[in-house]
């Protein structure tokens, strides 16, 4: 069942990473770390691994991304994938093997460790474009044009990716994207589940409904104990946001990936056992992968008394105060219980 699970990553000039391993994710992964150290750009790395099945759905991923982080449209954003002055990088797991380099005629100069050295010399016939990408996905080479992939202004579809990847990002979710995640749910027959859920965080709430209006919109509401009429869920603060999108956006990862940036955001941290208990119990059901993100001490402590049976893994991003590299190491439960009581290290400090 888990055999699609990610284990093992590389990652070399990609972002803020000039070089960086790990071996022995797990079913949940939490990171943790200060500030600039990588969280999300290792998140964004491992995304786009377990969605590049082919140049294109690795391009159209990467530009998805570029997008979500930057909120811009597709012919104003800056491709900032490569380390400092790299004009490639790698990244390498037990899913894909994916290698790009940008190539711009003015000022590129094919060095002996550039991978295009492996290419037919078809792909070294730079004159029909003046800046390009070369990538290789699992060692197939292919050229796309910088024009093309800025300017093709339509939307991945994951389905036609091997398997399902989503994002939580560290805003409050748009309902028009909880409704897509719900209608995954839908699908599924977990609506029950859902309800349930919520009611362990508040037992006033009787159930979610999305309703259609006369327009075609569809809108969010919530259904109460103590009102007789729904109520918006725009009317609610943004942590009952936060719990109906990860819950929904775990059975929209079903049998694939789930990735949550800042994932302590809006939510209350004595309501944070609660929910460590769901995303185990949840991701377990829906065979999902899940890697999420917290500069909480309160969320770190409440993930490591859920991680009972050990399905849980804890990474630490640090900045090597030597070299000024990033590195990361994982705690087992006995390490990160020690250094949570007794005032350690476990952010990277």
């Amino acid at each position: 069942m888990e055999n699609h699970f990610v284990k093992n990553i590389s990652f070399e000039n990609f972002k803020c990473f000039k070089k960086l391993e790990f071996d022995g994710f797990k079913r949940v992964n939490l990171i943790g770390g200060q500030n600039n150290v990588g969280k999300t750009s290792f998140m964004e790395g491992i995304d786009l691994t377990v969605c590049s099945d082919t140049t294109i759905s690795f391009m159209y991923k990467l530009r998805e991304i570029i997008k979500n982080r930057q909120n811009s449209l597709y012919d104003n954003f800056e491709i900032d994938f490569f380390y400092n002055d790299f004009v490639y990088f790698n990244i390498m797991s037990n899913i894909n093997n994916i290698k790009i380099e940008h190539i711009n005629n003015n000022n590129h100069i094919i060095k002996e460790e550039s991978f295009l050295e492996e290419l037919d010399d078809e792909f070294k016939d730079s004159k029909k474009y003046n800046s390009y990408f070369i990538s290789s996905v699992n060692g197939k080479n292919e050229k796309i044009s910088l024009n093309y992939f800025i300017r093709r202004n339509y939307r991945i579809i994951t389905e036609n990716s091997e398997y399902i990847s989503n994002f939580v990002h560290t805003s409050k979710m748009s309902e028009r994207d909880i409704a897509i995640f719900y209608g995954n749910l839908v699908n599924l027959s977990k609506e029950d589940y859902l309800d349930k859920s919520l009611q362990i965080f508040d037992n006033n709430i009787i159930g979610f409904k999305q309703i259609v209006t006369n327009r075609n919109d569809i809108v969010l509401k919530l259904k109460l104990r103590d009102r007789e009429q729904p109520i918006l869920l725009s009317s609610f603060g943004e942590g009952i946001n936060r719990y109906i999108a990860i819950i929904c956006a775990i059975w929209a990862s079903k049998d694939g990936y789930l990735f949550i940036d800042e994932i302590e955001n809006g939510i209350h941290y004595t309501n944070y056992p609660k929910l460590w208990k769901l995303i185990f119990d949840i991701s377990k059901e829906a065979n999902c992968q899940i890697f999420a993100a917290t500069h909480s001490k309160e969320c770190i402590e409440a993930f490591n008394k859920e991680n009972k049976d050990n399905e849980g893994s804890y990474l630490e991003f640090y900045k090597n105060q030597k070299t000024g590299l990033i590195n990361i190491k994982d705690r087992d439960n006995e390490q990160l219980e020690y250094a949570l009581l007794n005032n350690g290290e476990f952010r990277g400090e």
